[in-house]
């Protein structure tokens, strides 16, 4: 008999509602319904995976994965894709998007710190290990990817039987495992759409919402630009001009004017939601700039003057010493 896999789950809440098929809405009182289609991979490794490791999970609401060095768990849950609470209702397992067929795999960028990495899904149009690189890594709800990161590996139990696979295939060590929990809190909610390694670390952004992120060097810290996308004129309440979400990242100004300091710009990469103006847009001349995609972040100054936003993380605040993390960790002089 083949070992038992042990729990993976990305949300904390349980299922409690069944999601009918055919986009029914879930209803009051429903019996929680599981359905754990079990998968067997041999790597995790993108130049090791073979047919045989290529799975469907399209429409499933979870699934259970196991690997050559598990060992039995107490139980069986599986991999869940997200979950979300409409009104009235307890949490709710969302279904994995339609054509979600592809490889598990670890991912690690080049030039990743050692607590960087994660597993992730990459879709593929068929089994063939060849096409994974001409493949797209399944996102979530969100339009950020949807993954597990290594800390979340390393300071879960029931996430254990995967950093063993991880070890197993020289993929990590122990160490960079037992580092990752000296880090992270067993208790810590980790949120990978706001989790910073690197000065080039992408982030999700709301137009309309402060920017909440953790930065992680020798320990976790925390960014708060409540006023980021706020435009406040004199005498008026500060608001938010702009609706709409998007993937962002910090990077080393290159503006003459910053040559010999230490100020960071913000680039809009991609915009997931549209961005449309939240006041009237004819009469609208306020300090921040419609946010555009591959574009930098830009305020407007005194005389109409459009600027990129800058940032000196030299400056005496608890966001400039958590943005020093990132640059050191970026090897920056």
């Amino acid at each position: 008999m083949g070992a038992t896999a042990r729990t993976i789950a990305l949300d904390p809440h349980p299922p409690v509602f069944r999601l009918p098929r055919g986009g029914e809405s879930p209803t009051r009182g429903s019996p929680a319904v599981a359905y754990h289609p079990r998968r067997k991979a041999s790597s995790l490794k993108p130049s090791f995976i073979t047919p045989a490791d290529y799975i469907d999970i399209s429409r499933k609401t979870n699934f259970v994965i196991e690997f050559p060095v598990s060992k039995r768990g107490p139980g069986i849950s599986g991999i869940f894709y997200a979950s979300h609470s409409p009104p009235g209702l307890k949490f709710v397992n969302i279904r994995f998007p339609d054509y979600s067929r592809g490889f598990l795999y670890y991912h690690s960028d080049s030039g990743a710190g050692p607590l960087e990495g994660s597993i992730r899904f990459r879709l593929t149009p068929d089994n063939s290990p060849s096409s994974f690189l001409s493949g797209q890594d399944l996102l979530a709800p969100s339009g950020f990817p949807w993954q597990i990161l290594l800390a979340q590996v390393a300071c879960r139990d029931k996430f254990a039987f995967i950093g063993e696979q991880l070890v197993h295939e020289n993929l990590v060590t122990r160490e960079q495992l037992s580092r990752c929990r000296d880090v992270f809190s067993p208790h810590e909610h980790i949120y990978p759409q706001y989790t910073l390694f690197r000065l080039d670390s992408p982030f999700l952004v709301n137009f309309s919402s402060p920017v909440h992120l953790t930065v992680v060097g020798e320990q976790l810290h925390r960014v708060g630009m409540s006023n980021l996308f706020k435009n406040q004129t004199l005498g008026e309440k500060a608001y938010f001009p702009w609706t709409g979400s998007g993937i962002a990242r910090f990077e080393r100004s290159t503006l003459s004017e910053h040559a010999g300091r230490r100020m960071l710009n913000l680039r809009i990469i991609k915009l997931l939601q549209p961005v449309t103006c939240a006041v009237d847009a004819p009469s609208y001349d306020g300090r921040v700039m419609r946010p555009e995609e591959g574009q930098l972040f830009t305020l407007r100054f005194r005389g109409g003057r459009p600027e990129p936003w800058a940032y000196d993380i030299d400056k005496k605040s608890k966001p400039a010493a958590a943005l020093r993390v990132l640059w050191d960790n970026s090897c920056l002089p």
